[in-house]
C-alpha cells in the first residue's frame, strides 16, 4: 500500500524525531560527548538486521521507494542482539537509543510502519554533531530479518563414524559444487578444524553433536553435518550458519572437512 505523499509527509512530520532526551556536554577538546550510561531497557521489536535505504535531513524528507541519498550510503546495515548487544563490542542498545562507545554518542532510533514495510529512523552522529555541533541527519533502514535461532534441545545419538579431528580444506555454496581437485574458496579458511569427542562433546564448550547435528549454544543453531566418501577419501559436509544465515535468513553455505 502506498501512501499519498501529502499524507506521508504529515506523519514522518508529527514523529517525536527527539524521542528519549539525551543529556550530553562538551569534552576538553570541544567535542560533544553524550551520556552513554543509560539503563537497559528492552525493545523486542528492534531485534534482528536492518538494512540502510537512504539517508535524509529530517524523517519527513524520507519517500518509499525514492531515494533522497544520490551517492553510496556509508553505513551498510544495523544488526540488534539480545539483551542490548550487538556484533560490535563498541555498539551497544537500549530502546530507543543506539550507544557508541567509542564516540560517546548516543543515537535515537524510531521504528515505524510504512505501506506494509518496517523503518527505522536512526540518528547519524558523525563529525558534524561531535565536532561541528550540527543537529544530526538520519540514516533510513529497512527491516530485513529478525533473529533466526534453532531447535537446539535435540536428544544424543551416537556416530562413532564422526567422532575424531577434521580440518577444513574447502567452503562450497553446496556438496554438489565441491571438487577435491580444484579448491572453490580461494582466501583463508575462518573454520579451521571440528573436533567431535565421544558422547556428544564438542572441542569447544558451546557447542555439542548428535548423529547429523551440531548445535552451537551460543548462537542457537543447529547445522546438520553429512558424511560422503570421495575417491576413497572421508569428507564432512558441515552447515555453516554464520550472521548471513541467523540475521539476514540466508540459506547456509559449507565447510568441507577431511579427517586428519
Amino acid at each position: 500500500m502506498k501512501l499519498p505523499v501529502i499524507l506521508l509527509a504529515a506523519l514522518l512530520a508529527a514523529w517525536p524525531a527527539a524521542g528519549r532526551e539525551i543529556k550530553n556536554a562538551p569534552g576538553k577538546d570541544g567535542r560533544i560527548e553524550d551520556d552513554i550510561n543509560l539503563p537497559f531497557v528492552n525493545d523486542p521489536a528492534v531485534l534482528g538486521s536492518w538494512r540502510a535505504v537512504d539517508f535524509v535531513g529530517t524523517p519527513g524528507l524520507f519517500r518509499p521507494g525514492k531515494r533522497a541519498w544520490p551517492g553510496n550510503l556509508y553505513l551498510k546495515e544495523l544488526v540488534f542482539l539480545p539483551d542490548g548487544k550487538s556484533p560490535n563490542s563498541w555498539l551497544t542498545w537500549t530502546k530507543g537509543v543506539v550507544m557508541h562507545h567509542g564516540d560517546k554518542t548516543a543515537s535515537r532510533y524510531t521504528v515505524k510502519k510504512i505501506g506494509g514495510h518496517e523503518y527505522m529512523f536512526f540518528e547519524w552522529k558523525s563529525g558534524d554533531y561531535t565536532i561541528r555541533h550540527r543537529k544530526p541527519d538520519y540514516y533510513v533502514l529497512e527491516k530485513e530479518a529478525g533473529i533466526r535461532r534453532d531447535n537446539i534441545d535435540l536428544p544424543f545419538k551416537d556416530d562413532p563414524a564422526v567422532v575424531g579431528n577434521w580440518e577444513s580444506v574447502d567452503f562450497v555454496e553446496s556438496p554438489e559444487k565441491f571438487y577435491p581437485a580444484a579448491r572453490a574458496w580461494k582466501g583463508d579458511l575462518y573454520l579451521k578444524e571440528l573436533v567431535f569427542l565421544p558422547k556428544g562433546k564438542g572441542g569447544e564448550p558451546w557447542w555439542t553433536w548428535t548423529k547429523g547435528v551440531v548445535m552451537h549454544h551460543g548462537d542457537k543453531t543447529a547445522s546438520r553435518y553429512e558424511i560422503r566418501k570421495i575417491q576413497g577419501t572421508d569428507y564432512l559436509f558441515f552447515e555453516w550458519k554464520s550472521g548471513d544465515y541467523v540475521f539476514r535468513g540466508a540459506k547456509p553455505s559449507y565447510y568441507v572437512l577431511k579427517r586428519k
